[in-house]
């Protein structure tokens, strides 16, 4: 996980700037020079990451890591070495938490969240989590699928959430396409 930490430097572009469209939350390429720095198009949006946690950084600060999905890497990978020397950008919610410069191709997938001052971390990561389970709720229910509520309700918070971060959410996307042409 160091690798991600050494690629990216952990220098925040801005906390909270407001954005003038609506984006999907993610992490987007930022371009110097212009009024809306940020990207139209995301990298990798949340529900394509996989294996979120809280963790610390070198200087013991909390931080998210995770990694994109498998079906993602190629295009972070792509991604980081076109920025190398540029800013990459976390876009929640429409504002900017952290946008650290890439220092070099990133093809491990990986990436931490670190944010300034007292931005809260832990409500992050639960918003971020959450948000997964509400995209693969949607994906499941648009497509007639029923959740196992009886079972998954009955699970901790803890559990519930180990889950909904191991599941990817193409390959549930390939899995409703395989029973509908079966």
């Amino acid at each position: 996980m160091l690798a991600s930490v050494v690629c990216l430097s952990c220098a925040n572009y801005s906390s909270h700037s407001q954005s003038v469209k609506h984006r999907e939350n993610g992490w987007y390429r930022i371009i110097d020079g212009q009024k809306d720095s940020i990207a139209s198009q995301p990298i990798v949006t949340v529900k394509e990451f996989s294996a979120l946690r809280l963790d610390k950084d070198l200087f013991g600060k909390a931080v998210i890591t995770g990694s994109v999905s498998k079906h993602k890497l190629q295009a972070w990978a792509d991604s980081t070495e076109l920025l190398i020397g540029k800013r990459i950008g976390f876009i929640f919610n429409d504002s900017v938490i952290t946008a650290p410069q890439v220092n070099m191709r990133i093809e491990s997938g990986t990436f931490q969240i670190a944010a300034l001052h007292n931005y809260d971390i832990t409500f992050l990561l639960k918003s971020l989590l959450k948000e997964k389970k509400d995209s693969l709720d949607a994906l499941f229910k648009a497509n007639g699928w029923e959740n196992d509520t009886l079972f998954f309700n009955q699970l901790d918070q803890g559990k519930q959430d180990s889950i909904i971060n191991t599941l990817d959410y193409i390959d549930a996307c390939s899995i409703i396409k395989g029973f509908e042409n079966q």
